[in-house]
């Protein structure tokens, strides 16, 4: 019947399907083919798709421009071209640092605020951008959306108090948006304990905060709030268990620090689920989610609306991760961009990262007397989202004490479908590697993970491992050996082996484990970055880099001032795209 349309109809039609349909389609019919091959909009639909990216809404290209540009933007990942490389000094700054959409932020040491540095990419038509912000208050910690404008910023004003500064990023200036420009919140922790770091997450409308409390090596969290930053309601308040800060120092036993249900670090999987690294039992993390929606419900029906115990909050379903031994083990947690992030409408870029699919990075490190063991695990955001879903919708939730299931209207017995075993999700959902660093920086983006390689000696190259687990990047450089096609490909992407094996020696595992997520790999050289040279300095031996950070168009790493010399700070140097 369709064959009696117009191709123009037929084509209008196609346009309507989801690519999966339209693919299936190409392979219907030789005049399905053709229809679909020879219209640009359709293939750059597909192109889209299979680069895990998103169409520009404020892009002032035509479709056959954006669809070169892009097609010249994977040719440069995949052959690894870069556009250019930039080194840009640093100004003398604590250590803290981050990389959210492009950009580069740092706070300055004793000033009250933060410098950023928009990274370049020349396909796109982003230029390079540098400003400070000076801001007036004591920052303790910060984190930024790009295209809400937004910066967060904690200011800890004694022990009991913390005040929540919700500025404009491009002005530092309170953000209009914001109803309440300045939210003081009150710790519930224990007056003794001095908050030492916040986690913070910007999903939309919502901005989570998990504090922190103990010393540089040792550390518990109390808190767990979530504020609508707009309005300054507070939609979620819980408390960890205070059984552990109960007569504790900083330096104690190990196994009292993971006795009672402990939070460890968080990401957002969507505008409303959590996902939380928690140790239910001692040695046995997990992987909770739970809705900040279910948790504010929670709240509002507790007498006064007093804050939740973290063992009542209703979990969706329990990922369980292996058993780890009986050291202190940490973990933090990073998946890059938020849910809901775009870029900024201002920069009109012609495409971006997808709001789908994303790559959770978890780094595991067991702290033993004479050395550190590392591991990451890599996991997809569908993995989880296919099981809390389907839990979600059928308002079936574990208690994470794991005494109840919770409906909020009456109590029934556990449902163990829902707590899900790491053989039944782990081996194939996920991959861990060793990692020869335990600094934690911004080393994921989208589907891809940075991973530097460890030096031997001074004489090594400074190179590093780029991993990707985007399922349609795979099927791309999954040629026959011998194909015509191999013999041509230029492509610095090769698949992962098929399965990676950590024994306990090392790892923080009691039991080898082993994974084997697909994904493909490329190794980069970062010889470019090592060799720049930039005040009144020539090039330099090649040197130590340290902590590289990826982004959707970069490679980001920190080149230590005793590579240029003495009387320099340290440096960021980048690649682009």
């Amino acid at each position: 019947m369709l064959s009696f349309l117009p191709a123009e109809l037929i084509e209008t039609i196609f346009d309507k399907l989801d690519i999966p349909s339209l693919l299936r389609c190409l392979q219907v019919c030789k005049p399905f083919h053709v229809i679909i091959s020879q219209s640009t909009h359709l293939l750059y639909k597909i192109e889209l798709f299979a680069s895990h990216m998103d169409d520009g809404r404020h892009s002032g290209l035509d479709i056959a421009s954006r669809s070169k540009l892009l097609e010249s933007y994977n040719q440069g990942w995949r052959e690894m071209r870069w556009a250019g490389c930039k080194v840009v000094p640093k100004e003398e700054s604590i250590l803290s640092r981050d990389l959210v959409g492009g950009i580069l932020a740092y706070p300055l040491l004793n000033d009250h605020s933060i410098s950023f540095v928009q990274l370049p990419c020349s396909i796109k038509g982003i230029p390079e951008k540098q400003w400070t912000v000076h801001l007036g208050v004591n920052i303790r910690d910060f984190y930024f959306d790009v295209a809400q404008d937004l910066l967060v910023c904690t200011e800890l004003i004694d022990a009991e108090t913390c005040k929540i500064h919700f500025f404009t990023l491009s002005t530092g200036t309170p953000h209009t948006l914001a109803c309440t420009p300045i939210i003081t919140h009150r710790i519930q922790g224990m007056p003794t304990w001095v908050v030492s770091r916040f986690m913070i997450q910007i999903c939309g409308p919502r901005v989570v905060i998990l504090f922190r409390y103990g010393g540089p090596h040792r550390s518990l969290a109390r808190d767990f709030v979530a504020w609508d930053w707009c309005t300054g309601e507070q939609e979620m308040v819980c408390l960890l268990p205070s059984a552990a800060f109960e007569d504790v120092q900083i330096y104690l036993s190990v196994t009292q620090f993971i006795q009672c249900m402990e939070l460890r670090s968080f990401s957002m999987l969507t505008d409303d689920l959590i996902l939380a690294v928690t140790f239910p039992m001692p040695r046995e993390p997990c992987l909770d989610v739970f809705s900040i929606s279910e948790c504010r419900r929670g709240l509002s029906d507790t007498p006064n609306c007093s804050p939740l115990q973290f063992a009542d909050i209703p979990c969706i379903c329990r990922f369980q991760l292996p058993r780890v031994r009986e050291k202190y083990l940490d973990i933090c947690m990073r998946s890059e961009p938020s849910p809901l992030a775009t870029p900024s409408p201002s920069l009109r870029v012609p495409f971006s990262t997808s709001q789908g699919d994303c790559l959770y990075v978890m780094l595991l490190r067991l702290n033993e007397i004479y050395h550190d063991e590392v591991v990451v695990l890599m996991a997809l955001r569908s993995t989880f989202l296919a099981r809390a879903n389907r839990n979600h919708e059928g308002e079936d939730v574990v208690n994470c004490g794991m005494k109840t299931t919770l409906c909020f209207d009456e109590t029934v017995p556990a449902n163990p479908s829902q707590v899900i075993p790491w053989q039944d999700w782990g081996p194939t959902g996920t991959r861990i590697l060793s990692y020869p660093s335990d600094h934690w920086v911004c080393y994921n983006h989208d589907t891809r993970c940075i991973r530097p390689i460890r030096r031997t000696g001074p004489d090594d190259p400074n190179t590093t491992n780029l991993y990707d687990f985007n399922p349609y990047a795979i099927r791309r450089y999954r040629l026959p050996p011998n194909s015509p096609e191999a013999a041509h490909d230029s492509s610095m992407w090769k698949p992962l082996e098929f399965e990676t094996k950590i024994w306990p020696d090392e790892s923080p595992f009691v039991e080898d484990v082993t994974t084997r997520l697909p994904g493909i790999v490329a190794r980069v050289e970062l010889h470019k970055l090592a060799r720049i040279h930039f005040n009144r300095h020539g090039p330099f031996p090649l040197g130590p880099l340290l902590g590289p950070m990826l982004a959707e168009d970069h490679i980001v790493v920190t080149v230590p001032r005793f590579n240029w010399g003495e009387d320099d700070d340290d440096a960021f140097s980048y690649l682009y795209m």
